[in-house]
């Protein structure tokens, strides 16, 4: 089975990715961006989906609010566990129910998650049904248009521009930054139709963190293309 599969890819991956991760200028861009799209947040119920190793629900939990979180990464899952000690993690498969009740939460995030998984249908019919009425889902993806796309280069080796194709293309490709993963690419208005069919309405489309020219992680190149898109999604009421 696919999902199995690329299950068995990041726990593999886990520790690499652990250590690897957490203060990566990559990973730092993609947190500031979050927060930027979150604002004040406190006292609220947050489900953290795809939370890999806990990273990112600690810094949700150190904030003021209540967080579960879970990944389908048993590995990942240990290492979230062994090193923070403020979040409810367990195990849970995002292609499957979640194990949490109806209108629990306030809201769900996800972070550079969908784009790893074999179909997101069942994980936003799931988080619908455990958003409180006019939840939040907020995820954030690598950025479809730009993924992908090779650099062009200028005489120095400066970065110069990506050159963009096969956008449309849906299309699964094997990546090896802390082992091998598998990565699907859909374009943008692919995940837009799959969030009106279950209910949410985007809100917010972010794609670089606020005063982004003050923002050091982020490389010179990096300003002028974005690497990410993070969408903030209400639910609907029906």
């Amino acid at each position: 089975m696919e999902n199995k599969k690329v299950i068995d890819q990041w726990d593999k991956a886990a520790q690499s990715y652990a250590d690897n991760q957490r203060n990566a200028p990559n990973n730092l861009t993609n947190w500031q961006i979050i927060k930027d799209v979150l604002g004040n947040i406190k006292n609220i119920k947050i489900l953290d989906a795809g939370c890999g190793d806990g990273f990112f629900s600690n810094e949700l939990a150190s904030l003021g609010n209540e967080v579960s979180a879970c990944d389908g990464s048993s590995e990942l899952i240990k290492i979230a566990k062994k090193d923070f000690s403020n979040v409810d993690f367990k195990v849970c498969d995002l292609m499957e129910k979640l194990d949490y009740q109806d209108n629990t939460f306030d809201m769900v995030i996800s972070s550079l998650v969908l784009m790893d998984i074999e179909e997101i249908d069942t994980f936003l019919k799931e988080s619908n049904r455990v958003l409180k009425e006019k939840g939040k889902l907020i995820f954030t993806i690598v950025h479809p248009c730009f993924f992908q796309a090779d650099w062009e280069y200028g005489e120095n080796k400066e970065k110069l521009y990506k050159k963009v194709g096969n956008y449309w293309n849906l299309n699964k490709e094997i990546l090896n930054f802390w082992g091998e993963t598998t990565h699907y690419h859909r374009p943008i208005s692919w995940y837009s139709h799959k969030l009106r069919k279950h209910g949410f309405l985007i809100q917010e489309i972010k794609e670089n963190p606020d005063n982004v020219e003050k923002f050091k992680p982020i490389k010179p190149h990096q300003r002028r293309v974005p690497l990410f898109i993070c969408f903030s999604c209400v639910k609907e009421k029906r």
